[in-house]
């Protein structure tokens, strides 16, 4: 959803050997479709501009290959407007036993949470309250991003899943960390 992100998105996926196209329809770049398509890759990466946190504005591009196998996201239910309506979405795109697999920073997570798998001693109560007071004044500069979301809770949360499994890390590296601590893991939709 932070279309800031997708020059880097490009260089990266380029990098490890994909060969980037631009949604034509929702990203009418010529300058960006003209690039990504110059270059030869082997593995085909499609970038579509849009959000799942609106049903009725769900991508042509995104509906038409539905539905997936799997779907990944990264860092981006920080950013949308409605993360239960995304996520509802992303399982309603995926088949059964589809997975959907995320890594999201999140609120850092109760002291005893149990998803914890690497704590370094972290104060998450602090933390918590800073992330909840800095959160306001972050959307504007980070592109609507939320650092006080609680992705993995949010995931778990919505019906329709056969199994969710996910763990999050309180890594103590700087202060970047310490605000945006992370929680990774899949869930696979039932099997109707």
């Amino acid at each position: 959803p932070n279309p800031f992100m997708y020059p880097r998105l490009q260089a990266n996926a380029e990098a490890n050997g994909f060969c980037v196209e631009y949604d034509r329809k929702s990203y009418p770049d010529k300058k960006a479709q003209d690039t990504a398509m110059s270059k030869t890759h082997t593995v085909p990466f499609k970038i579509v501009r849009g959000t799942l946190d609106d049903a009725t504005n769900i991508p042509e591009a995104v509906l038409a290959q539905a539905p997936f196998d799997s779907i990944l996201t990264s860092f981006a239910l920080c950013t949308v407007r409605d993360p239960e309506t995304a996520v509802r979405n992303i399982q309603s795109l995926l088949k059964p036993g589809g997975a959907f697999y995320f890594i999201e920073h999140v609120r850092q997570p109760d002291p005893k949470d149990p998803t914890v798998v690497e704590d370094n001693g972290v104060n998450a109560v602090f933390w918590g309250k800073v992330q909840d007071w800095i959160t306001p004044i972050w959307k504007i500069g980070g592109h609507g991003c939320h650092v006080n979301r609680q992705s993995g809770l949010t995931i778990a949360n919505i019906g329709g899943w056969k199994a969710v499994d996910y763990k999050s890390v309180r890594p103590v590296v700087d202060l970047q960390s310490r605000i945006m601590p992370l929680s990774f893991g899949k869930a696979i939709k039932a099997d109707n």
